[in-house]
């Protein structure tokens, strides 16, 4: 088992999907947070829901409203609860552990890229970025992509079929578009 957390978000407007994605049910009868909730067990057992409130599951609230998905992962770098984080959303239903396995040896903050084009998500994040973080917000910064091109990072390279597996579900026709195991 990997020993740090996985930190999934859930706390997005879903404006596309017209409602939380969280919620939204695929056709293998699971929602996407169930998805990717077995996803996090595969190989941790540290699971923090940011953005959100899940019962029975130890959630984290954003320090600062409206702030997007950056504001839930600087809430999740102030509450201390580890030194390491695999931030997923809560729409990568299709994301598996051996998608995410160049994060798990990884010692530094790190991004997927393809084709030079940054992947916000997935994400490892280190605590020790918590002030910048805080300083992107300060200045107005709202995407994940921003605050990575603030922070020190490597960069692991994947192919474009890897890269549709981590890309987010957004629309129910992203939804029929799914290949779930």
């Amino acid at each position: 088992m990997w020993p740090h957390t996985v930190a999934i978000l859930i706390g997005g407007q879903s404006r596309r999907m017209g409602s939380p994605k969280h919620l939204v049910e695929l056709a293998n009868g699971n929602t996407m947070f169930q998805m990717m909730l077995k996803f996090a067990h595969t190989f941790s057992e540290r699971i923090i829901i940011l953005g959100g409130e899940i019962e029975g599951q130890q959630c984290i609230s954003d320090l600062r409203l409206h702030h997007g998905p950056v504001g839930g992962i600087e809430a999740m770098l102030h509450s201390n609860i580890d030194s390491k984080y695999l931030v997923v959303g809560c729409d990568m239903p299709s994301i598996r552990e051996k998608d995410v396995q160049p994060f798990l040896s990884c010692n530094t903050n790190a991004v997927f890229v393809n084709d030079k084009r940054i992947l916000g998500l997935p994400l490892l994040i280190h605590e020790e970025t918590k002030d910048a973080c805080t300083a992107y917000l300060d200045s107005g910064g709202r995407s994940i992509k921003g605050f990575v091109s603030e922070i020190p990072h490597s960069k692991i390279a994947i192919s474009s079929m890897q890269c549709d597996v981590l890309r987010s579900v957004n629309t129910r026709e992203d939804i029929n578009k799914l290949t779930l195991e």
